[in-house]
């Protein structure tokens, strides 16, 4: 997936920190080489009042061209049009909303994770972009928000005959270890000052948590993507899902190899109980893990998979985002008269990332002492979702963790990870 391929470029005349009413110079893109511009929204810029998007928040415009060279517009795929947030804190999201004259043509409008995407047709076209300021809880956001914008060709890979398009799931390195104090989530709360939510004391008997934060990305040829559904309206405790695997020609089955979804009631949505699962083991003096069992072990971790992040920003083989956050908490508008259908996953080069604020993000750590550990996270450790590459699912990386036994305790992520 990480192949040079042809790239495309970009043809950039942009004036940066213009009032909202104001376009970007033209982006055109017509050759093989990738550009990229830089705006900002500002949450009380002018508003543009004829775009629907930009009636309530700030918004940042650029005009877009697609003029691609007759080698690269007779190959299937299309031009992805990209942006990432620049020194943005968690709470802080923006949408992209594409126009072709008076009609829209393309939507971006996930309020979680740092990037979103689509993909635009490779015929001739102009278009008008506006990226806009879409917080999902917007009294935390900051009050304007930097990004950087990406044009680049895609082309969709061809191969003689029909196959499945098998996700592969790999662990990015474990981010940010702490004993902070996460903010509510949901009707889940920690007391203060405590590193533990009062789910995890409930649950879990928690005193002391060892909260991280980690990235699961897929780099096979087709989404992870995992279904289920319930009655209209009800949520019973557990429900069968399944696995949606694609094919080459179009079409698409469904394995039942998921097992069962739990619906959790204080996060109020259904966990894919088996997705993740981390460790803290004993350390030799080179950092390598010892003994034959973890000296202390987390929750296996469920979320609602989504595109939170491209990892592999202007690199070819990123997928348009399909799962955008948090849509994945609600049923698909297109669930059938008495059923709530819903679905989740990471598309083809993205990653979910989970905050270290999430509740489960941490290992209970009260019995141990001051040391440094080897902090091991797998990503579906039941080998339950059907996938490319079973090898590269698991990474680790050393901690110290120090204070233990005070009421400030550190912990520090060592510098370099390796696979498991």
């Amino acid at each position: 997936m990480r192949g040079t391929g042809t790239l495309i470029g970009v043809v950039l005349a942009l004036l940066l920190c213009a009032p909202a009413a104001d376009a970007h110079g033209g982006v055109t893109v017509d050759s093989d080489r990738p550009e990229f511009w830089q705006g900002k929204v500002v949450k009380n810029d002018p508003r543009v009042r004829d775009v629907p998007e930009c009636k309530a928040a700030g918004c940042d415009r650029a005009e877009v061209a697609v003029r691609l060279p007759r080698d690269l517009k007779r190959k299937a795929g299309g031009v992805e049009l990209a942006i990432r947030t620049v020194g943005a804190t968690p709470d802080d999201s923006l949408g992209f909303v594409v126009y072709q004259g008076r009609k829209r043509v393309a939507l971006a409008d996930a309020q979680i994770g740092p990037a979103r995407s689509v993909w635009l047709p490779k015929a001739d076209a102009r278009y008008t972009v506006y990226v806009f300021y879409n917080p999902f809880v917007p009294d935390l956001a900051s009050p304007s928000v930097r990004y950087e914008g990406l044009a680049e060709n895609e082309n969709t890979p061809s191969s003689p005959g029909v196959r499945d398009l098998l996700p592969d799931l790999q662990v990015l390195p474990q981010r940010f270890a702490t004993f902070d104090t996460p903010p509510p989530f949901f009707d889940d709360s920690a007391a203060p000052g405590a590193s533990c939510f009062t789910s995890e004391v409930q649950e879990q008997h928690a005193k002391l948590c060892l909260r991280f934060g980690q990235a699961m990305s897929n780099i096979g040829d087709g989404p992870v993507d995992v279904r289920f559904s319930t009655p209209k309206g009800q949520r019973p405790p557990e429900v069968p899902g399944s696995q949606r695997i694609f094919r080459s020609d179009g079409t698409y089955h469904d394995v039942p190899s998921i097992g069962t979804m739990h619906y959790h009631p204080i996060h109020q949505h259904y966990h894919f109980e088996d997705f993740s699962v981390s460790e803290l083991w004993a350390a030799d003096a080179s950092g390598k893990p010892t003994g034959t069992a973890p000296v202390a072990t987390g929750k296996k971790n469920g979320f609602c998979m989504a595109d939170t992040e491209l990892p592999w920003w202007a690199k070819k083989g990123n997928a348009p985002q399909s799962y955008p956050a948090p849509r994945c908490l609600e049923p698909g508008a297109d669930s059938p008269a008495d059923v709530d259908a819903f679905n989740n996953g990471i598309s083809r080069g993205w990653a979910d990332e989970y905050w270290w604020a999430l509740p489960d993000q941490m290992i209970e750590v009260s019995a141990l002492t001051d040391a440094t550990y080897v902090l091991v996270t797998h990503v579906d450790p039941a080998n339950k979702i059907k996938e490319l590459n079973e090898a590269n699912n698991c990474v680790r990386i050393p901690v110290t963790l120090t204070g233990l036994a005070t009421a400030t305790p550190k912990a520090a992520l060592g510098t370099q990870s390796t696979p498991c």
